[in-house]
């Protein structure tokens, strides 16, 4: 079938330990995966073939300059394994915002495959909650401070929100089982009011911006709808900014009124386009092109904030202060040195450069 053609060319990365439970789970529904890891330890725990484990890596710790500093050190060598080993078009990189490994590769690695032409990258992303660690609030901001601007090279960025549940394997089950439907909504025998067809998936899948997918068994318009702000995502902005929307949902019937997309411009804002079509037993809508959580940001920056203090002061050393003695090294030299032609960075320097640049 068309849809089983656009499954195949779809393949999720998992880098590190939360997004490759995710990315288990899609395998589970036919996905093709590949996982990505500073630890052996947890590649150890997927059934799977298709890993790498970054030489010389034993973890990260959830030190985001410790994971780019191990992984510039065989970048090329990760980036070759990768060109082969990925020929899908659509490759989603899935990671947590929160831990060390994901936060601090998956950025760097996200915009270098984007920068094949013949591929389209998306993420899905996992926000941390509230009672995980200060350093996990420091890793998530940083790591969308990085992700922010590459937004426009990217396609569709889901982000799963760990404050939703307290289950966080129910929200990667839930959202494995979302995106299998939204691929799947084309499965139905032909139908006189059409269907989302493949082409109209890929422009949503291509979209770039924050995505969404959302899904009720029956065509019910009031739990469609309360789904939007009480999924698994992070809240949406109230701005209504929103590029597209592709709603399927089952034949109309006598007792079951079909959902209207106008209701569902009242609630996400009117889009540049929308996609309407019938698909099996399930109404699945798909929200293309929203603006990023800013609201969620800003809370996140409010929340490190109000810890600084307490975590300057642990980590402040005893009172002791050592006068810089080293003169000879510190003279100036009086020697003229020319500078040299401006040469492109490698992928190593690139890495090591936004490592550098966070710490500013």
């Amino acid at each position: 079938m068309e849809n089983n053609k656009l499954k195949e060319d779809v393949r999720f990365l998992a880098i590190g330990a939360a997004g490759a439970n995710v990315a288990q789970m899609m395998e589970k529904k036919g996905y093709k995966t590949y996982y990505v890891n500073l630890a052996q330890q947890d590649l150890d725990l997927v059934n799977s073939p298709n890993k790498l484990h970054i030489k010389n890596g034993e973890g990260a710790s959830k030190n985001r300059d410790k994971a780019k500093e191990v992984l510039s050190e065989s970048i090329d060598e990760v980036l070759e394994t990768l060109d082969n080993q990925i020929t899908e078009k659509y490759v989603f990189t899935v990671f947590s915002l929160g831990g060390g490994t994901g936060s601090g590769c998956g950025p760097f690695l996200s915009s270098v495959i984007a920068e094949n032409p013949e591929k389209k990258v998306g993420l899905v992303i996992i926000l941390p909650s509230k009672e995980e660690s200060l350093q996990a609030r420091i890793n998530a901001y940083e790591a969308l401070s990085e992700i922010i601007p590459l937004k426009n090279s990217l396609g569709s960025i889901f982000i799963l929100d760990n404050n939703k549940r307290k289950d966080k394997l129910s929200i990667n089950r839930s959202f494995s089982g979302l995106f299998d439907s939204f691929i799947n909504i084309g499965d139905v025998p032909s139908s006189i009011h059409g269907v989302i067809d493949i082409a109209e998936q890929k422009t949503l899948l291509e979209t770039s911006g924050v995505a969404m997918i959302h899904k009720v068994a029956q065509n019910e318009q009031s739990n469609l709808l309360a789904t939007v702000n009480d999924g698994i995502y992070a809240t949406i902005e109230p701005n209504k900014k929103i590029k597209y929307i592709g709603l399927s949902q089952p034949e109309a019937k006598e007792d079951k009124s079909p959902i209207e997309i106008s209701s569902v411009i009242d609630v996400v804002g009117q889009p540049i386009d929308t996609y309407m079509g019938n698909g099996n037993t399930e109404t699945v809508l798909y929200l293309g092109g929203m603006s990023f959580p800013k609201t969620y940001i800003n809370s996140l920056a409010e929340s490190i904030k109000s810890e600084q203090e307490k975590a300057e002061k642990a980590m402040e050393d005893d009172d002791i202060s050592m006068d810089d003695l080293n003169f000879l090294a510190n003279r100036k030299s009086t020697v003229v040195i020319e500078k040299e032609p401006e040469k492109q960075m490698s992928m190593r320097e690139r890495l090591l450069a936004s490592r550098n640049k966070s710490k500013k």
